[in-house]
């Protein structure tokens, strides 16, 4: 209707609980005045009038009959937009739900604008939080499409935009200018207003009423300035990040961040209320991932770590608020993930405490909340796989544990719910690892077919199921290697041969999705190990060279990230001891360790910021261990026994005791002892015409 307006300007569609909302928002967009510059302006739907009016509302229950009713279906058509106050009522409403789809079907879904009274926008794809859905249905998908975009909304909910300025934003949307246009002329308008009131005083006195006249203008100004800036930044942190974000604008997002991190400080001399302090936290939050997704850490813990300022000083003005308890542990989960991800254990380790502790804080408060119970669940896996790296396992197997129960008994009250139930694979997964690393092999046995049986049962349902695919691969990697260390190699390759096949579909099926690459390279370089100690250096030269490239490639996608770094520092070592297995002379054995020198420097670099993780002390003594053999094999005796020294020493700092039978690092240590003892390699496999100073090739197979 470009050309002429319809009867109604909007129609209200509400639920009758909330009538109050209905009310306040009725009046006070029909008693709205179009600034005198838009009067007549061209809009979606006609010539813009000088106020919105008028606005259709219901005023009375709807009966029983199965439809609208002709008086309702009638007013729709005859309305050019549509406004739906979204809460949990609205969301069960039956009613709204119809008005919403017959507008649309009339009108398309461009001409829909929401206010948000309560609850939360699209919870119901979250199933912790599905009853706090506050969209209608039709307001959450297109006809004919699973999914629709948000539509343009308003936010009531306390400490959000407050009436003035969610007026502004439908006025905005109806009229089809500026969100900061509508915000300047508001507080011009008020501003005269004001200045009309204080001109009746200068009858009085004329000294007075001047001051009088400075000083409001002085505070309208900083009140017009903050209202537009806060509205603005509540549009960047909500309708702007969920537009720019999946499209990988993030460099629009920093610069807006940047402003409103600006505005924030010098505000700071003023002080903050609640609803800016939050709005500030939640900037953070935003740039903080902004440049954890660029691989800058350092970055993104810092502003993690202001963010949690904000949250703690929040929580610190009402300690028993939910809320506030909730979104302070989001930045404290932040700052500790972060933190791990550096190679910083104890600060992390520390956070996920702090983190266990506010979700716990949740759970007493309401112990029927599902999403205050997989908080609890949530915290104590991060703390796990902290207390794990660590070398903690009898800790982390008690954190894994409880994060175990607390998921079953979600997925439990949920047995439709497939994350529910990866949440609970996940758990298991890790706690296996933890039993595993305590040399309780059965017990890790027992939880690796628990695991895989939650995706068998998610592939009987679905059997295009990617995810449970490429989880049930990973699972079968983790019991491949408790079959090794007991002793069933030829069971843990059969479990490593169905892992790659499974994964080779599935990275088949979804060649750009790296998250598939990345599950494949630790099962990849565990298949080349086993099949280098069987002798079989083909396949092993195969399997390693498929690991090498996806572990390079995770690296160069997060350089930043340690645990990639281990994955691709165990393929280049097994890549290392396959090629000099391969090589026919001891010339080609020492052009096939000439990278371990370098391996073994980052390694050891990594193994320096995390000293207690023995997979990278491992990782860091078998490259110390090959540089040592090439600076042997080129005639530099002291500089290979000071690797090898180095390598033994990195190995025992991180603590052998209780490790499983048929882990790796009893092999190292042996082969870097009998180095150390000889001063030079083992003698190995070679023919007597091969030998070199007395030297035969070396053995690589272990």
């Amino acid at each position: 209707m470009p050309g002429s307006r319809p009867h109604y300007w909007a129609f209200l569609s509400y639920s009758h609980a909330d009538a109050r909302w209905a009310n306040r928002l009725h009046s006070a967009l029909e008693h709205f005045a179009t600034p005198r510059r838009f009067v007549g302006a061209a809009t979606p739907i006609g010539p813009a009038p000088k106020r919105l009016h008028p606005i259709f509302r219901d005023r009375e229950e709807l009966g029983a009959s199965g439809d609208l009713g002709g008086r309702l279906v009638a007013a729709l058509e005859a309305s050019g937009y549509l406004i739906v106050v979204c809460s949990l009522a609205a969301a069960q409403s039956r009613w709204v739900n119809e008005e919403i789809a017959h507008f649309r079907a009339l009108h398309g879904h461009e001409r829909i604008l929401a206010v948000i009274v309560d609850g939360k926008p699209f919870a119901s794809l979250d199933t912790a939080e599905a009853d706090q859905e506050c969209f209608p249905q039709a307001l959450r998908a297109r006809a004919g499409e699973d999914a629709g975009p948000e539509p343009i909304a308003a936010d009531l909910r306390p400490g959000r935009d407050g009436l003035r300025l969610a007026v502004l934003k439908l006025a905005a949307g109806m009229l089809g200018v500026g969100l900061d246009a509508l915000v300047q002329r508001d507080a011009r308008r008020r501003q005269r207003q004001l200045t009309i009131l204080t001109g009746a005083s200068l009858a009085a006195s004329a000294v007075l009423a001047a001051l009088t006249l400075v000083a409001v203008r002085e505070r309208d100004e900083a009140y017009a300035q903050r209202v537009q800036a806060e509205g603005l930044i509540e549009f960047m942190i909500g309708d702007l990040h969920k537009r720019l974000a999946p499209i990988g604008a993030l460099d629009a997002l920093d610069a807006v961040g940047d402003r409103a991190l600006a505005y924030y400080a010098a505000q700071k001399n003023h002080g903050l209320d609640a609803a800016s302090l939050g709005r500030r936290a939640r900037v953070l939050h935003m740039l903080g991932e902004i440049k954890d997704r660029r691989g800058d850490l350092a970055g993104a813990l810092s502003l993690f770590q202001e963010a949690a300022k904000s949250t703690a000083e929040l929580l610190a003005r009402a300690p028993n608020d939910p809320q506030r308890i909730f979104d302070h542990a989001q930045s404290v989960y932040w700052v500790g993930y972060v933190a791990y991800r550096r190679g910083r254990d104890d600060e992390a380790r520390e956070a996920f405490l702090e983190y266990r502790r506010l979700a716990d804080r949740l759970v007493a408060i309401d112990p029927n909340k599902a999403i205050w119970r997989s908080e609890v669940a949530y915290a104590n896996q991060n703390l796990g796989v902290v207390l794990l790296t660590d070398g903690q396992a009898d800790d982390a197997v008690q954190a894994f544990q409880r994060a175990v129960d607390e998921h079953r008994r979600l997925a439990q009250s949920s047995p439709g719910d497939s994350e529910l139930a990866t949440d609970v694979g996940q758990n298991l997964s890790w706690l296996a690892d933890a039993e595993y690393q305590l040399g309780r092999l059965d017990q890790a046995s027992s939880d690796r077919k628990a695991e895989s049986a939650i995706y068998e049962r998610q592939l009987e349902r679905n059997p295009a199921d990617s995810d449970a695919k490429a989880n049930l691969a990973v699972s079968r990697k983790g019991q491949a290697r408790i079959l090794l260390a007991e002793g069933r190699t030829s069971q843990a390759l059969a479990e490593l041969a169905a892992a790659r096949a499974s994964l080779d579909q599935v990275i088949a099926s979804h060649p750009s999705e790296d998250f598939y690459k990345l599950s494949a390279a630790p099962t990849l370089t565990l298949s080349a190990a086993v099949l280098l100690r069987g002798g079989q250096l083909d396949k092993a030269a195969s399997a390693a060279a498929g690991a090498l490239a996806m572990a390079e490639a995770a690296v160069r996608q997060d350089p930043s990230a340690i645990e990639w770094s281990d994955d691709l520092g165990a393929a280049r070592i097994v890549s290392m001891k396959i090629a000099a297995a391969r090589a026919s002379s001891l010339a080609g054995q020492a052009a096939a360790l000439s990278p371990a020198p370098g391996e073994a420097e980052r390694l050891a670099a990594l193994a320096r910021i995390e000293p207690r993780s023995l997979e990278l002390a491992r990782l860091a003594a078998a490259a110390a261990l090959l540089a040592g053999d090439e600076a042997s094999l080129m005639r530099q005796q002291s500089l290979a026994q000071t690797r090898w020294a180095d390598g033994r020493s990195t190995l025992a700092a991180a603590g052998q005791p209780g490790q499983p039978p048929g882990d790796p690092s009893g092999d190292l240590l042996r082969q870097l002892d009998e180095r150390l003892r000889l001063g030079r390699p083992p003698v190995g496999v070679g023919r007597p015409s091969e030998r070199v100073g007395g030297l035969s090739q070396i053995d690589y197979r272990w």
